[in-house]
Formats: structure tokens, C-alpha cells, sequence
């Protein structure tokens, strides 16, 4: 009889609500503690076989251990207390504070990019350096706009199906993410000369209260362009999730299937 790998126990306790890292720490203390009684049993005299039988006797019934836990609270995961804040505000403000974060490293790079420019060539910036800019500052706010809400749907997917968390939650994140995210935008353009890169933030929660100038740090939101992007992004995540659900049965069946054999 090998050493038993509790995972029923684990499934139990995290489906419970007991925070993942709780989880672990509670099945490598089972276990270190059924080697130690192994170990006893077997210096008593027990074949191994007897002594792992009566060592899983002394460690008692699953469903003991699993009561035990669950009892108590201060084991819960945030996540499964507060599910409506992880799953509900979470993608707003997770979302809000990466557009912040990447407009803040963009101003950054900005207003030191000329003159990294000039340490590594030697020559102060031109039209070619603006039109390379150009390029380089709308790759990196592409991939902020169109990746940034894919990998955050991903992220949430991951903690919720870690966390056994009830299906609806996780696709509230998923969808929220996805849909906000596609209403976000960051944009910039260089004039072709020195000083002419003009940076804008387009943001469809943000333009019903901003008043827009000719000097304004927003731009009206196209909002066409941002029910294309929410429509494409939840059609990204649900693929992907459909292709994982499928590849998980898949796989589920292949070892039921084994097992039987």
C-alpha cells in the first residue's frame, strides 16, 4: 500500500473555501505524519503493509480530517469570502490601475527617450528617431490595450478554477475584464518634430464626464471600436476556456480509461 496522496482531501478542503497554500500545508503534514506512524508500527514489529493499514487507522477518516478544517474560518481564502469583491471590483480596479501604470512608464520613457537617444548615438533626435518612436510607443500601447485584458482574463480564470470557485464568479471576472478592457485606449502619435509626440488616453467610462480641449489629455472614445474589442476579447477567452474545458475531459476519460484496464 503506497503512501496515500489525499486527494480527495485536498479537492474537499479547497472546494470548502480553504486558501491553496493552507491546502498544501495541511497534506504535507498528513503525510510527513503518516510516515511517522508508519515508522512506529513498523519498529513495533508490523509488516509495512500492516503497519501502513494501521497507520491510516490512527490518522482517522477522511471526512474527520476534512470537518476539522473546515471549521475553521481564519483557512478561508479571500477569494472565497469575498468572492463579490474579487471577481466584482477586482477587474475594475485591476484594470484601472494597469492603465495607470503603463500611461505613468510611458510618460517615463517619453521624456528620457531623447536623451537616451543622444547618449547612444551621439546626435540629438530627429524626424527618423520620431518616426521610430512613433513605432515603438504604438506597439507597446497595442499590446496594452488588445493583451493586457486577455492576460488578466486568464489570471482570473487561473485563481478561480485553483480556488474551486463556482463557475459563475469566474466568468463574472472573465466577462467584466474582457468587456472593460475592449473600452480602454492608449494612444500616441509624433507631429514630426521635436517635442510634437502627443499622447492621449481614450477611455468609453471616462468620456461622458470629461470636458475635451484642444489641450486635453483625453480624446472621445470611438465607442464602435470598443464594442468590436469587448465582442473579441470575450470571444478569445471563451475559445481558449472551451478548448481547456475540452482537453481536461479528454484527458479525464484517457485516465478513467487506464484505471479500468
Amino acid at each position: 500500500m503506497p503512501q496515500p496522496c489525499f486527494s480527495r482531501l485536498s479537492e474537499r478542503l479547497l472546494r470548502g473555501g480553504i486558501a491553496p497554500r493552507h491546502v498544501r500545508r495541511t497534506i504535507r503534514e498528513l503525510s510527513d505524519h503518516f510516515d511517522d506512524l508508519v515508522r512506529e508500527e513498523k519498529e513495533a514489529g508490523a509488516a509495512r503493509e500492516v503497519a501502513q493499514a494501521r497507520a491510516l487507522s490512527r490518522l482517522g477518516h477522511e471526512d474527520n480530517l476534512a470537518d476539522a478544517i473546515l471549521s475553521r474560518p481564519e483557512l478561508r481564502s479571500l477569494t472565497s469570502r469575498f468572492p463579490w469583491a474579487v471577481f466584482g471590483l477586482g477587474p475594475v480596479l485591476l484594470l484601472a490601475f494597469s492603465v495607470v501604470a503603463a500611461l505613468y512608464l510611458e510618460v517615463w520613457l517619453l521624456n528620457h527617450s531623447g536623451g537616451l537617444f543622444t547618449y547612444l548615438t551621439g546626435q540629438p533626435p530627429g524626424p527618423v528617431s520620431a518616426k521610430l518612436a512613433t513605432q515603438v510607443y504604438t506597439a507597446y500601447n497595442t499590446f496594452v490595450v488588445y493583451g493586457a485584458p486577455l492576460l488578466f482574463a486568464w489570471l482570473f480564470y487561473w485563481l478561480g478554477s485553483r480556488q474551486r470557485m463556482p463557475r459563475a464568479w469566474i466568468i463574472a471576472g472573465v466577462a467584466l475584464i474582457c468587456v472593460l478592457g475592449g473600452f480602454q485606449n492608449l494612444v500616441f502619435y509624433d507631429k514630426g518634430y521635436v517635442g510634437g509626440g502627443v499622447l492621449l488616453i481614450e477611455s468609453g467610462l471616462v468620456s461622458p464626464f470629461v470636458h475635451f480641449s484642444a489641450d486635453s489629455f483625453f480624446s472621445p472614445f470611438p465607442y464602435a471600436e470598443g464594442i468590436a474589442r469587448a465582442a473579441m476579447n470575450l470571444a478569445i477567452a471563451g475559445g481558449i476556456w472551451w478548448w481547456v474545458t475540452a482537453r481536461k475531459k479528454v484527458s479525464t476519460v484517457a485516465e478513467l480509461h487506464i484505471a479500468r484496464t
